[in-house]
């Protein structure tokens, strides 16, 4: 009987590295530690669906910035990049609704329309049987409902009107420009990241390398020095994040581990040499 290969998870060499390269960071990541469970290890009672929504979307980017650690402590700077868009949508959206509440119902209610998408998809793909007829009956039911706040103007001139991509108006970048400071992200939380994710030349460029004497070959190489850059952005955005709960449900009690965890920040990345970027 062949001897079973041993599957190793987790690359050692790139953690010993990672260590080496940012020990402060490593040091007070406790700190960091005690500020999101302060944020998101709490009971709490709302009525206000805006409330469970920078809630909920707070917590979720806590588990993105985890993921990206993991990513970059392993040297997968590219695969960081990808979660880190996700996160700053998160962010943004969260932020966006903290100061317009008004729009969180349309922000909710446009679940019916994706379910919808998926739902016609599905029938598309494999069949109408695919999917049990009253359940879908029950998704259209709702969509119908729903649809027609979410209906945006196709061509000005004849007046058509088409199903809008989104649950607001607003395009994404506009809404992160709207949000203040978190607008100020948008190149390395959005532009970057979203080279890593579409099927475009940057893409494919960077996962490419020379070879002596020409040609190219695929570079299956750690991306540490994106893997950084993934970092402090996602460093910064969990920061905001944390400061956003604060805000929003007044919470006294993140006042000192996140004044703690923004001088960390400081810190941390101006001893590892790189440029700070603004929260």
């Amino acid at each position: 009987m062949a001897e079973a290969m041993m599957v190793q998870f987790g690359l050692p060499q790139e953690w010993n590295q990672f260590a080496e390269s940012h020990p402060l960071f490593l040091e007070r990541f406790p700190n960091l530690r005690v500020a999101l469970q302060t944020a998101f290890i709490r009971k709490g009672t709302t009525s206000e669906p805006a409330d469970l929504v920078v809630f909920f979307a707070g917590r979720l980017c806590a588990e993105d910035f985890m993921e990206i650690l993991l990513l970059c402590g392993n040297g997968y700077g590219n695969g960081a990049m990808k979660i880190l868009r996700g996160m700053y949508e998160r962010v943004v959206t969260a932020r966006y609704l903290h100061a317009h509440p008004e729009g969180t119902d349309d922000f909710l209610d446009f679940y019916w329309v994706d379910r919808h998408r998926v739902g016609q998809a599905i029938q598309q793909t494999f069949g109408e049987a695919a999917l049990p007829k009253e359940k879908f009956e029950e998704v259209r039911t709702r969509y119908e409902e729903v649809r027609e706040r979410f209906m945006v103007t196709a061509c000005k001139k004849c007046g058509t009107k088409r199903l809008n991509y989104n649950w607001s108006k607003l395009d994404f970048v506009s809404m992160a420009h709207a949000t203040g400071a978190t607008g100020g992200q948008i190149v390395n939380a959005y532009y970057i990241p979203m080279q890593f994710i579409h099927s475009t030349v940057p893409a494919i460029l960077a996962g490419l390398q020379e070879e002596t004497g020409g040609g190219l070959t695929f570079d299956a190489g750690s991306q540490r020095e994106t893997a950084d850059m993934a970092l402090i952005t996602a460093h910064n955005l969990i920061l905001n994040v944390l400061d956003l709960q604060k805000q929003h449900f007044k919470l006294d009690a993140l006042d000192k581990p996140l004044e703690q965890c923004f001088q960390d920040f400081k810190e941390i990345w101006t001893r590892n040499g790189e440029k700070q970027q603004g929260s």
